[in-house]
């Protein structure tokens, strides 16, 4: 029987927000069939899971520098709330969502660095929230399991503290399928709009997720085939009964995010032109490796090393799914399978791409978990093995929770670790307050700072304010300023054009990243 009115939960929001704003639409969407809404009793491991979620991304977000990619995307949006327009350029970046997104943060918060990674942390720890929508698939043993790898997983951690594209793209990726998987059982047209705005805004983070979509679509053909045909001929009927009017909300739903951002809100009609471009020269980079050319077990060995109780448990997920014919552990298994082989073929790889992978595994996890929980309910030493099972799992998320902290709390910048990449090293730090130290002494008077060296990211972005700061490609002839900075290759050329620069200048050498180091002068007072 009907109920007469929307829960209090629902209601209450609804005074909040009249409108159907797409918070409420998102409430609306993780509602569960009526046996398991919203307001059935807590399920306090899944929300203690959530909360560390939190933790792990919010807590001491400046603890380590800016990384190189994050000075850059930081700096656009310095740009951006400057008064400058932000244009897309699809021969050098990804796509305008991360900007767009960030930008209200910055604008109401400032701009720090806790500020730039704090819609990321956000976004991150809300994958975690986008797992209820698939209780109805692996159960509730399932969708805790994958919560608390969620929440402690290396990957997920570090690069969910990063200002950077691919934590966005994954979210968006989870947000598809949630939607799509509650639209499958219930048929509204909330959930198949919600997923039309997932799959835009998706186009508008980064050109992979072309190789996303692909995987997506093979493993749903997979998950009819383990369905079998009386599913497929339901959902082609479910299809057929959806009215004009919901098609064309989707279509809306499609457009409208996509062509907002790609103009710039229409102050830059060429970005969506400029979108399908996009795809050429980025295909081209990835397979000739721009200076990221990995061999083609990169990524087995990378989950191997930081994710092997995902990358384990997955793969067993996985089996156990094609066994049984299992829809949703079909469509895990080839999705998981079809990204990495996508990406371990493509020369290009970085490790923050293996988030693409971890997603699809961690909810094959789920899937092996809620078979086995299915099991125990049907045996008379079920206690006994739940709760063996439960302490495996508080190991195993223990040790997974334990490299977490030492990827992103400890060694941030020790890239004999594997997930640490082009991290800026925590000696800039000691850089910058330096220049704070030389500024100090010199009251009233900006320093006047030279950068004579191209691989300079992220301190462009730390010395945004400062006003007396030129970047320039080569030494000039009179290369004076009050600090210089250049590469060691460079400071032949410097001293020439110096005189008496062991009386004038204090020299100090700093390492920027792995490889990289900064010869830095800064005048003495005297000088």
């Amino acid at each position: 029987m009907e109920s007469a009115g929307p829960p209090p939960r629902e209601a209450a929001f609804s005074a909040m927000f009249p409108f159907r704003c797409p918070f409420y639409i998102v409430l609306r969407m993780l509602d569960s069939p009526r046996d398991e809404r919203l307001s059935a009793p807590p399920w306090w491991p899944f929300w203690i899971a959530f909360g560390v979620a939190l933790a792990f991304r919010l807590l001491w977000p400046e603890i380590r520098p800016l990384h190189h990619d994050e000075g850059v995307n930081g700096w656009f949006l310095f740009r951006l709330l400057d008064g400058y327009s932000y244009e897309y350029d699809p021969e050098r970046f990804h796509g305008p969502f991360l900007y767009f997104f960030g930008a209200p943060f910055a604008l109401l918060l400032g701009m720090s660095e806790a500020t730039l990674r704090l819609p990321v942390a956000l976004v991150s720890s809300a994958m975690v929230l986008l797992l209820l929508p698939l209780r109805t698939r692996i159960g509730r043993s399932g969708v805790t399991a994958s919560a608390w790898l969620m929440a402690v997983s290396p990957s997920l951690v570090s690069y969910g503290r990063d200002l950077i594209h691919e934590t966005y793209l994954v979210a968006l990726t989870l947000a598809l399928v949630a939607a799509v998987s509650r639209w499958l059982e219930s048929g509204r047209d909330r959930d198949l709009i919600f997923a039309a705005l997932s799959l835009s805004l998706m186009a508008t983070v980064k050109e992979t997720v072309a190789l996303t979509v692909v995987t997506l679509v093979v493993g749903a053909g997979a998950a009819g085939w383990a369905a079998g045909q009386a599913d497929w001929r339901r959902r082609l009927q479910r299809l057929q009964e959806t009215p004009a009017r919901t098609w064309k909300l989707v279509a809306v739903a499609l457009a409208v995010p996509y062509i907002l951002l790609f103009t710039s809100l229409f102050t830059h009609p060429v970005g969506l032109v400029d979108s399908f471009r996009a795809f050429l020269p980025w295909t081209e980079k990835g397979f000739e490796g721009s200076g990221h050319e990995k061999p083609w077990f990169y990524f087995l060995r990378l989950l191997g090393t930081f994710e092997p109780v995902v990358l384990a448990a997955g793969a067993l997920g996985g089996a156990v799914a094609l066994r049984r014919r299992n829809p949703f552990g079909v469509f895990c298994l080839v999705w998981w399978a079809g990204q990495i082989a996508a990406y371990s073929v493509i020369p290009y790889k970085t490790p923050w791409l293996a988030m693409n992978m971890i997603l699809p595994l961690i909810l094959s996890t789920g899937v092996l978990f809620g078979i086995l929980s299915g099991k125990t309910e049907r045996r008379q030493s079920a206690a006994a093995l739940r709760t063996a099972l439960a302490g495996l799992g508080l190991l195993l998320v223990a040790w997974t929770g334990a490299k977490a902290v030492e990827v992103s709390f400890l060694r941030y910048d020790d890239e004999t670790l594997g997930l640490v990449y082009v991290q800026t090293s925590r000696e800039v730090r000691d850089l910058l307050a330096w220049i704070d130290e030389a500024q100090a002494r010199s009251p009233g008077h900006p320093l006047a700072i030279r950068f004579y060296n191209e691989d300079r990211w992220p301190l462009p972005w730390y010395l945004r304010n400062a006003p007396g700061v030129l970047y320039l490609k080569k030494v000039p002839y009179d290369p004076g300023g009050d600090v210089l900075m250049f590469g060691p290759g460079q400071e032949p050329e410097v001293r020439a054009g110096l005189k008496d620069w062991k009386q004038r200048y204090e020299r100090r050498v700093f390492l920027m990243r792995k490889g990289v180091k900064l010869v830095v002068y800064v005048r003495n007072v005297q000088g």
